[in-house]
């Protein structure tokens, strides 16, 4: 897997029309606006992956974030300090993404790092039914119940790792990620209510 950086981005500088590759023009110091739909691996100058060393993705936050932070461009043009804002907002959510192991699994697979508001996968009838199985028991028997969800959730990340590990080393899609977050969101639900009712 190739390493993309955000300074690999190469475009004309608004202000002085150099070429520059960062989100401050090296020649004239003007900040840059932040490149529309950015992926935040790049952003960040990080591999596409999964499994991320996440004081790597603290580091190259806090890298981008002093370049473009508003304090140094309060002084500025209002076009500059509105470009600032965006940066931080962009360097910010990213960060949040990539340090959220369910949204980066979300944004990898879909783009997005959150689930879709209607139409999401279809889930397996004896999956759901197990699920509904074990919510009908978690008063009555909240500490199996939380074992047996416990057993699934483990299952079901276990999973959800192989399918980012065979991705990862070229040999598999992310097709699956969908249903196995949608999974995993179900399991939590469980263990919850066995948690509530225990």
């Amino acid at each position: 897997m190739t390493i993309e950086r955000a300074h690999s981005i190469k475009h004309t500088c608004w202000r002085c029309k150099e070429p520059v590759g960062g989100p401050v023009c090296a020649s004239c110091g003007a900040i840059q606006p932040p490149p529309p739909g950015a992926d935040f691996f790049a952003l960040f100058g990080l591999t596409r992956r999964h499994s991320l060393d996440l004081s790597a993705v603290e580091a190259a936050y806090r890298a981008l974030s002093r370049q473009v932070h508003p304090d140094r461009f309060a002084r500025k043009s209002a076009v500059e300090r509105r470009m600032s804002l965006q940066w931080t907002a962009t360097a910010n959510e990213a960060r949040r993404v990539l340090k959220d192991p369910i949204a980066r699994a979300y944004y990898l697979a879909t783009g997005s790092p959150r689930p879709k508001e209607e139409g999401g996968p279809q889930l397996d009838p004896a999956f759901l039914e197990s699920v509904f199985e074990l919510q009908m028991n978690a008063r009555l028997d909240p500490e199996g119940v939380a074992d047996a969800g416990a057993a699934m959730k483990a299952a079901a990340q276990a999973e959800l790792d192989a399918i980012f590990h065979a991705w990862e080393s070229g040999d598999g899609d992310l097709s699956a990620v969908e249903e196995r977050l949608a999974r995993l969101k179900y399991i939590d639900n469980i263990l919850s209510a066995a948690q509530s009712a225990g």
